[in-house]
């Protein structure tokens, strides 16, 4: 009677990282392996892959379908032997090597790899086993300190990284084909630098997407364009020949690409986005009416934004669309304010205060704005990853919101929109009459805050409760075009009618 070994049975397994000094192709590596197995009469029961992806702790989680398969065999004891070409192409991750080992030592099987074969159970195979383990991951390590520290002395230099921003395209060694620099592009830079001078002047993004998506500009994923990739695209320091890095703007830092749009013009953008009392419905593209998000409500501890409330039968009219305790007549409202603002634009003084340069404290607080808000954000990133305690998130918050808040309140709007500029002199009353309610809503925004008081107990007449001007509290933006003068103003506009 035959007594004759049934044959071990073995998977193979292959790697590489897309690391050039990793060596030998996983073509070459299986194949050897393969010519192991057939020495040894070995069954090969399938042979797993992995190309170009890296087995470190520093891979972003990438998975590894090929490794799957494998630890899938060995828990369903499938297999006799798992055989690699060296023990770091099955993991350089502590956590992921040392599950590799416990599931061997409960299934039995034994690992090949250098050509020799180990047995996790036996004391001296184990040791082996754990200090190839240990040097792996030690590379890895190693590996991503090099590239750490390459990337920094990258960004101090100032010297372009990662993925190709749109706008621009690479400029590259033709005997390397590494990137020296980049260039802009002569049809996706007009864009960035149109998209940024727009949002400048106050104009909706949503309205600027719906232009580029019926002009055909294509964008930079290829889809269409929305609000949001039009305000992240614009908001970018990339654009302004900044360098970041470690999500941080580097202080005393400039790319050596060109910019596409001055610092000054990035950061009041900027200031424009991160502004405490901006409303994030205030410039959407289906507003119809003059103070929409705009007007604020003045009832003690609510500040909400103002919305029109349309009933049959009676007359529109602002309410406040937090507290839904305060309303005014919308078409008193809309009629003062823009006696106010067409009065004020027709002064001869209005066009020399609006135009006066601000000091520059504001653009070093939108900068200070920016820098804590990145560093925020990677601290909650850290957070999600469990790689920061929630004390520590907490801490941090407790020190850096209250550091944000005061430089937002140094942030002062710098530039006047073109529009605000054209509306200006004599003809103001029939310029800003001509303007679209667009245009009106930013005018309007520049220039003034509009804040609906409570309305008080007055006597109804046949038409209802009259409308008090009082009622409308005007302050201006600008320093010098004077809250005083506005109320004298709403008094006049009072007695006219």
């Amino acid at each position: 009677m035959s007594t004759s070994r049934a044959p071990r049975r073995v998977v193979l397994y292959g790697r590489v990282s897309q690391d050039r000094a990793e060596g030998k192709s996983v073509d070459d590596q299986l194949a050897e392996l393969r010519a192991w197995a057939n020495r040894e009469g070995w069954q090969v029961v399938t042979e797993c892959r992995d190309d170009g992806i890296s087995a470190s702790r520093y891979a972003n989680g990438k998975a590894r379908p090929g490794w799957q398969r494998v630890v899938d065999l060995i828990t369903a004891s499938a297999v006799d032997i798992v055989a690699v070409w060296e023990i770091s192409r099955a993991s350089r991750d502590r956590s992921v090597f040392a599950a590799l080992l416990a599931t061997c030592q409960e299934t039995g099987v034994l690992i090949a790899t250098g050509g020799r074969l180990h047995d996790p159970e036996d004391a001296d195979d184990g040791f082996l086993l754990d200090l190839g383990g240990a040097l792996a991951v030690r590379e890895a390590g190693m590996t991503a300190k090099r590239v750490r520290r390459a990337a920094a002395s990258r960004a101090a230099a100032g010297r372009p990284h990662g993925a190709l921003p749109y706008g621009y395209r690479r400029i590259c060694d033709v005997s390397t084909g590494r990137t020296l620099c980049w260039e802009p592009h002569p049809e996706q830079a007009p864009v960035v630098t149109e998209i940024v001078t727009r949002l400048l002047a106050r104009e909706p993004a949503a309205a600027i997407a719906t232009d580029l998506n019926a002009r055909g500009v294509p964008s930079a994923t290829g889809r269409r364009w929305c609000s949001v990739t039009v305000s992240a695209l614009a908001q970018r320091p990339t654009y302004a020949g900044l360098r970041v890095h470690g999500g941080e703007v580097l202080d005393g830092v400039s790319g050596t690409w060109p910019a596409l749009v001055s610092t000054s013009a990035h950061y009041e953008l900027v200031a424009l986005y991160v502004d405490p009392q901006r409303d994030k419905y205030r410039n959407s593209s289906v507003v119809k009416h003059l103070g929409t998000g705009i007007y604020r409500c003045g009832r003690t501890g609510c500040d909400g934004r103002m919305r029109v409330v349309v009933e049959a039968g009676k007359a529109n009219r602002y309410a406040c669309r937090s507290c839904y305790r305060s309303s005014q007549p919308q078409a008193c409202v809309d009629e003062l304010v823009t006696a106010v603002i067409t009065a004020r634009l027709a002064c001869p003084d209005v066009v020399e205060l609006l135009t006066q340069p601000q000091d520059e404290a504001a653009c070093s607080a939108a900068a200070e704005v920016a820098r804590l808000q990145a560093k925020l954000a990677q601290a909650r990133e850290l957070w999600d990853a469990d790689r920061l305690s929630a004390e520590t998130l907490a801490d941090l918050e407790a020190r850096v919101l209250p550091k944000i808040r005061a430089a937002q309140q140094r942030i002062r709007r710098r530039e006047i929109p073109s529009v605000v500029l054209e509306a200006a002199g004599p003809t103001a009353e029939s310029a800003f009459a001509a303007c679209s309610i667009s245009d009106r809503r930013v005018i309007l925004d520049t220039l003034m805050v509009v804040t609906l008081l409570p309305t008080t107990q007055r006597q109804r007449g046949p038409q209802g409760r009259p409308f008090d001007p009082d009622e409308v509290r005007i302050e201006w933006r600008r320093a010098g075009l004077c809250d005083v003068w506005g109320q004298a103003e709403s008094r006049r506009w009072k007695n006219s009618r």
